[in-house]
């Protein structure tokens, strides 16, 4: 009988571990879709940090991120629309996650968008008027607050300026704070959208990005092509920077891909 006993102690201490292992892996699924392909251990994707059953998305970037901040005030220069309302791409990106059934959190110290409904996540690093440079240097500050394992990257449009310094900065700010803390971040980079009546430094800065980012060949830094994805002539524009709502879900149906190809 003791025999007996102690070897049914065993298997159930062999279960338990077992059990611990698996709990100790982040499942990415697609639609349900629990292919091995989709998990990826904690130690990958967080490091020391703290680990996540969702794949957390920052959202970082300047107005565009945030939403048009700067394009509805009355002439008295009162905000006519207040965060609560301002959503951006984020909100048509996170209705097509959720309806892909991708389990994630968006993450940032901002949040912006948290009257709408049905609700969405409203966290993000929208920064209204920041050049490139600005988010490059604070961009290790939002990461040691908010840890992401994807980051959707489109600065450069308050630049004014066809150098891309600021943005490698950023680009390898990220990649240093996810090597001290043993991390996999995958940054998706935005070629950014153009403005209303063609900016051709912007055009300027997105040719040479595009460039930079070619000779990178590193998997981590993915390269979102937005140019040309909006028009004046397909009414995408509130204002000559900004989108406005059917230019801003085209925004997100093109992170979503991004997204959506990664994780296959």
């Amino acid at each position: 009988m003791n025999v007996l006993y102690r070897l049914l102690i065993t298997v159930l201490v062999s279960i338990f571990i077992i059990s611990c292992q698996d709990d100790n892996q982040v499942k990415y699924t697609l639609n349900g879709d629990n292919n091995s392909s989709n998990i990826i251990n904690n130690n990958e994707t967080n490091g020391s940090l703290h680990s996540a059953k969702k794949i957390r998305i920052m959202p970082l970037g300047d107005s565009i991120t945030y939403d048009y901040a700067h394009a509805y005030y009355d002439k008295n220069g009162k905000n006519l629309v207040p965060a609560g309302k301002r959503t951006g791409y984020r909100v048509f990106l996170a209705r097509r996650l959720d309806e892909a059934g991708v389990k994630y959190d968006f993450v940032g110290s901002r949040r912006a968008g948290y009257s709408i409904e049905p609700p969405f996540d409203p966290d993000n690093e929208g920064h209204p008027g920041w050049t490139s440079y600005q988010i490059a240097d604070h961009v290790k500050e939002f990461l040691e607050k908010n840890p992401a394992d994807i980051i959707l990257l489109h600065i450069g449009t308050n630049d004014h300026s066809s150098k891309i310094d600021g943005t490698k900065r950023a680009i390898a700010n990220i990649e240093e704070f996810a090597k001290a803390h043993k991390m996999k971040i995958r940054i998706f980079v935005a070629l950014i959208i153009n403005r209303e009546y063609v900016d051709y430094t912007i055009k300027a800065y997105n040719k040479n990005l595009e460039k930079y980012l070619d000779s990178l060949n590193d998997p981590y830094v993915i390269k979102v092509d937005m140019r040309g994805l909006l028009s004046m002539k397909s009414g995408d524009y509130i204002e000559n920077t900004h989108p406005n709502k059917q230019g801003y879900e085209k925004m997100a149906d093109k992170w979503f891909s991004a997204i959506i190809d990664y994780l296959k």
